[in-house]
């Protein structure tokens, strides 16, 4: 077991003068779920005594308390509040690891194998970000499966029963969408926000003549 405590919240580490993530950092969960990075980013998972870092060095453990910003870097919180009366921004990050644990880590040549409870993530790590591809559909209007949060999903289609898929439209928006009737929630900029809709069982629309990369 490389850590038995679970993730209560993740940051992302990138180079200070870049408060976005640029090319040189790519988290793909839309064909595979992995973490392309380059020196100088990371995503560190914070549980109750730990900073676990997942970056181009690899994994490393550290206590929290010794945890700190790297030269040039700077600490994204993987929810952000911006105005007192507004829901929070929460990271598709924060939704994608906060409960889970890192069981192991292989390496595999150049690679690590990161498995958590739910999901295993390829650790990638990258010389220059120009090997970094991103996410780039051939048709702009297509829409993407989002894997490795399927575990938020509670309950079945309040329609027809069948299970939830998660979606990522093409102005990257996410839904919930029924994989039967394709009734589905309202796009949201949070995944979360559509993860509480198909909990709550609000499908109000229906996304059925989409094209999925």
């Amino acid at each position: 077991m490389f850590c038995g405590e679970k993730i209560l919240k993740v940051y992302m580490g990138v180079v200070e003068d870049d408060a976005v993530y640029s090319h040189n950092a790519f988290l793909d969960c839309y064909h595979d779920i992995a973490y392309h990075c380059t020196e100088g980013y990371r995503i560190i998972l914070e549980t109750e005594n730990y900073a676990i870092s997942l970056s181009s060095k690899g994994v490393t453990k550290e206590r929290k308390e010794e945890l700190c910003e790297n030269t040039g870097e700077w600490l994204q919180n993987g929810i952000e509040l911006f105005e007192e009366d507004e829901p929070p921004w929460v990271h598709f990050e924060t939704t994608l690891f906060v409960g889970e644990r890192v069981l192991s880590v292989i390496q595999q040549d150049s690679i690590y194998l990161v498995q958590f409870d739910d999901f295993t993530l390829k650790l990638i790590p990258h010389s220059n970000g120009e090997s970094i591809n991103g996410l780039h559909n051939q048709d702009h209007w297509s829409y993407n499966y989002v894997l490795g949060c399927n575990r938020h999903l509670k309950r079945k289609c309040p329609h027809c029963g069948a299970d939830g898929e998660i979606l990522l439209d093409f102005v990257s928006d996410y839904i919930v969408r029924c994989k039967k009737c394709k009734k589905s929630t309202w796009a949201a900029m949070n995944l979360i926000d559509a993860i509480k809709d198909w909990n709550n069982g609000e499908l109000n629309c229906i996304v059925d003549d989409v094209e999925i990369e």
